[in-house]
Protein backbone atom coordinates (compact mmCIF):
# COMPACT_ATOMS: atom_id res chain seq x y z
CA UNK A 1 0.00 0.00 0.00
CA UNK A 2 1.42 3.38 -1.00
CA UNK A 3 2.32 5.91 1.71
CA UNK A 4 4.88 8.69 1.91
CA UNK A 5 5.12 10.57 5.20
CA UNK A 6 5.85 13.81 3.31
CA UNK A 7 2.29 13.74 1.96
CA UNK A 8 1.21 15.29 5.27
CA UNK A 9 2.94 18.53 4.26
CA UNK A 10 1.22 18.58 0.86
CA UNK A 11 -2.19 17.86 2.40
CA UNK A 12 -1.73 20.55 5.07
CA UNK A 13 -0.71 23.09 2.41
CA UNK A 14 -3.82 22.26 0.39
CA UNK A 15 -6.11 22.65 3.43
CA UNK A 16 -4.59 25.69 5.14
CA UNK A 17 -1.86 27.22 2.94
CA UNK A 18 -1.63 30.50 4.86
CA UNK A 19 -1.54 28.94 8.34
CA UNK A 20 1.81 29.03 10.14
CA UNK A 21 3.52 25.63 10.12
CA UNK A 22 6.78 26.46 11.90
CA UNK A 23 7.99 29.46 13.88
CA UNK A 24 11.50 30.24 15.11
CA UNK A 25 11.77 33.52 16.98
CA UNK A 26 10.23 36.12 14.69
CA UNK A 27 10.55 34.02 11.53
CA UNK A 28 7.60 31.95 10.29
CA UNK A 29 7.00 29.41 7.56
CA UNK A 30 3.46 28.84 6.35
CA UNK A 31 2.33 25.42 5.18
CA UNK A 32 2.47 26.69 1.60
CA UNK A 33 6.07 27.86 2.10
CA UNK A 34 7.12 24.64 3.79
CA UNK A 35 5.53 22.67 0.97
CA UNK A 36 7.29 24.77 -1.68
CA UNK A 37 10.72 24.68 -0.04
CA UNK A 38 10.63 20.96 0.68
CA UNK A 39 9.67 20.43 -2.98
CA UNK A 40 12.69 22.50 -4.02
CA UNK A 41 14.81 20.48 -1.59
CA UNK A 42 13.71 17.30 -3.37
CA UNK A 43 14.83 18.82 -6.68
CA UNK A 44 18.22 19.80 -5.23
CA UNK A 45 18.79 16.29 -3.92
CA UNK A 46 17.88 14.69 -7.23
CA UNK A 47 20.23 17.08 -9.01
CA UNK A 48 22.96 15.84 -6.67
CA UNK A 49 22.26 12.29 -7.80
CA UNK A 50 19.92 11.03 -5.07
CA UNK A 51 18.05 7.89 -6.08
CA UNK A 52 15.03 6.34 -4.37
CA UNK A 53 16.13 4.47 -1.25
CA UNK A 54 19.37 6.46 -0.84
CA UNK A 55 20.24 7.66 2.66
CA UNK A 56 20.84 11.30 3.56
CA UNK A 57 22.40 12.44 6.83
CA UNK A 58 20.53 15.40 8.36
CA UNK A 59 22.74 17.03 10.98
CA UNK A 60 20.69 20.09 11.91
CA UNK A 61 19.52 21.63 15.20
CA UNK A 62 15.91 22.73 15.79
CA UNK A 63 15.80 25.28 12.98
CA UNK A 64 13.35 26.00 10.15
CA UNK A 65 15.65 24.17 7.75
CA UNK A 66 15.16 20.86 9.57
CA UNK A 67 11.59 20.15 8.35
CA UNK A 68 12.50 21.51 4.90
CA UNK A 69 15.35 19.00 4.67
CA UNK A 70 13.45 16.15 6.34
CA UNK A 71 10.40 16.30 4.10
CA UNK A 72 12.51 17.13 1.06
CA UNK A 73 14.47 13.90 1.47
CA UNK A 74 11.26 11.89 1.85
CA UNK A 75 9.62 13.61 -1.14
CA UNK A 76 12.60 12.59 -3.26
CA UNK A 77 12.24 8.98 -2.09
CA UNK A 78 15.29 9.10 0.16
CA UNK A 79 15.75 7.91 3.73
CA UNK A 80 16.52 10.43 6.49
CA UNK A 81 19.39 9.68 8.88
CA UNK A 82 18.94 12.26 11.69
CA UNK A 83 22.21 13.11 13.46
CA UNK A 84 23.00 14.97 16.66
CA UNK A 85 24.81 18.22 15.84
CA UNK A 86 27.24 17.57 18.72
CA UNK A 87 28.68 14.44 17.11
CA UNK A 88 32.43 14.48 16.52
CA UNK A 89 34.29 13.71 13.32
CA UNK A 90 34.85 10.02 14.09
CA UNK A 91 31.20 9.52 15.07
CA UNK A 92 29.93 11.37 12.01
CA UNK A 93 32.03 9.17 9.74
CA UNK A 94 30.67 6.05 11.46
CA UNK A 95 27.02 7.12 11.08
CA UNK A 96 27.50 7.92 7.41
CA UNK A 97 29.45 4.77 6.60
CA UNK A 98 27.19 2.46 8.59
CA UNK A 99 23.99 3.86 7.06
CA UNK A 100 25.46 4.02 3.56
CA UNK A 101 24.56 7.71 3.26
CA UNK A 102 25.16 9.44 -0.06
CA UNK A 103 24.88 13.03 1.21
CA UNK A 104 25.16 14.99 4.45
CA UNK A 105 23.14 18.14 5.18
CA UNK A 106 25.11 19.86 7.94
CA UNK A 107 24.44 23.02 9.95
CA UNK A 108 27.10 25.66 9.25
CA UNK A 109 27.92 26.15 12.93
CA UNK A 110 29.30 22.61 13.11
CA UNK A 111 30.81 22.62 9.63
CA UNK A 112 34.39 21.63 10.48
CA UNK A 113 33.47 18.40 12.28
CA UNK A 114 30.79 17.59 9.70
CA UNK A 115 33.05 18.11 6.69
CA UNK A 116 35.84 16.12 8.33
CA UNK A 117 33.57 13.17 9.09
CA UNK A 118 31.96 13.31 5.65
CA UNK A 119 35.38 13.43 3.96
CA UNK A 120 36.48 10.37 5.94
CA UNK A 121 33.32 8.55 4.80
CA UNK A 122 33.61 9.77 1.20
CA UNK A 123 30.27 11.59 1.38
CA UNK A 124 29.33 14.93 -0.19
CA UNK A 125 28.39 17.69 2.27
CA UNK A 126 25.80 20.41 1.70
CA UNK A 127 26.39 23.09 4.33
CA UNK A 128 23.19 24.68 5.59
CA UNK A 129 23.47 28.38 6.39
CA UNK A 130 20.09 30.14 6.30
CA UNK A 131 20.77 32.83 3.69
CA UNK A 132 22.93 30.81 1.30
CA UNK A 133 20.69 27.76 1.71
CA UNK A 134 17.61 29.83 0.81
CA UNK A 135 19.42 31.06 -2.32
CA UNK A 136 20.40 27.50 -3.21
CA UNK A 137 16.79 26.33 -2.96
CA UNK A 138 15.59 29.40 -4.82
CA UNK A 139 17.61 28.31 -7.84
CA UNK A 140 15.72 24.98 -7.94
CA UNK A 141 12.31 24.39 -9.45
CA UNK A 142 9.93 22.62 -7.05
CA UNK A 143 9.40 18.91 -7.67
CA UNK A 144 5.62 18.63 -7.80
CA UNK A 145 5.41 14.84 -7.70
CA UNK A 146 6.14 12.86 -4.57
CA UNK A 147 8.11 9.62 -4.61
CA UNK A 148 5.98 6.48 -4.72
CA UNK A 149 6.93 4.68 -1.53
CA UNK A 150 5.23 1.81 0.30
CA UNK A 151 4.01 2.13 3.87
CA UNK A 152 6.54 -0.53 4.92
CA UNK A 153 9.47 1.21 3.20
CA UNK A 154 12.06 2.71 5.51
CA UNK A 155 11.63 6.47 5.99
CA UNK A 156 14.09 7.20 8.81
CA UNK A 157 17.11 5.44 10.31
CA UNK A 158 17.60 6.46 13.94
CA UNK A 159 20.77 5.49 15.77
CA UNK A 160 20.79 4.18 19.32
CA UNK A 161 22.94 5.84 21.96
CA UNK A 162 25.59 3.12 21.78
CA UNK A 163 26.02 2.88 25.56
CA UNK A 164 27.04 -0.80 25.44
CA UNK A 165 28.73 -0.81 22.03
CA UNK A 166 28.62 0.98 18.72
CA UNK A 167 25.32 2.73 17.88
CA UNK A 168 22.91 0.66 15.81
CA UNK A 169 20.57 2.01 13.17
CA UNK A 170 16.88 1.39 13.87
CA UNK A 171 14.71 1.52 10.74
CA UNK A 172 11.35 3.30 11.02
CA UNK A 173 8.87 2.98 8.18
CA UNK A 174 6.56 5.60 6.72
CA UNK A 175 3.66 3.80 8.44
CA UNK A 176 5.51 3.66 11.81
CA UNK A 177 6.02 7.41 11.88
CA UNK A 178 2.63 8.35 10.44
CA UNK A 179 0.77 6.10 12.87
CA UNK A 180 2.79 7.23 15.89
CA UNK A 181 2.03 10.85 15.06
CA UNK A 182 -1.64 10.09 14.51
CA UNK A 183 -1.89 8.37 17.90
CA UNK A 184 -0.08 11.27 19.57
CA UNK A 185 -2.45 13.75 17.93
CA UNK A 186 -5.68 11.84 18.60
CA UNK A 187 -5.14 10.36 22.03
CA UNK A 188 -2.34 12.13 23.85
CA UNK A 189 -1.90 15.75 22.81
CA UNK A 190 -5.45 16.55 21.66
CA UNK A 191 -4.07 19.28 19.40
CA UNK A 192 -6.64 21.59 17.82
CA UNK A 193 -6.32 24.03 14.91
CA UNK A 194 -4.64 27.20 16.09
CA UNK A 195 -2.75 25.51 18.94
CA UNK A 196 0.99 26.14 19.17
CA UNK A 197 3.30 23.26 20.07
CA UNK A 198 6.64 24.13 21.69
CA UNK A 199 9.34 22.07 19.97
CA UNK A 200 11.74 21.76 22.89
CA UNK A 201 12.60 18.15 22.04
CA UNK A 202 15.44 17.67 19.52
CA UNK A 203 14.09 16.98 16.06
CA UNK A 204 16.91 14.53 15.36
CA UNK A 205 15.16 12.23 17.89
CA UNK A 206 11.98 10.25 17.17
CA UNK A 207 10.18 11.87 20.13
CA UNK A 208 10.64 15.37 18.68
CA UNK A 209 9.62 14.19 15.21
CA UNK A 210 6.50 12.42 16.46
CA UNK A 211 5.19 14.80 19.11
CA UNK A 212 5.93 18.12 17.42
CA UNK A 213 6.96 18.06 13.77
CA UNK A 214 5.07 15.19 12.12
Amino acid sequence: MGLNLASTVIESAERRPANVAVRLGGIELTYAELNDRSARMATLLRERGLQQGDRVGVMLPNVLEFPIAYYGVLRAGGIVVPMNVLLKRREIAFYLEDSGAKLLLAWHGFGDEARGGADDAGVETIEVEPESFAELLGDCEPTTEIADTDEEDTAVILYTSGTTGKPKGAELTHFNLARNSEISYLTTSEIKEGDVVLGALPLFHSFGQTCTMN
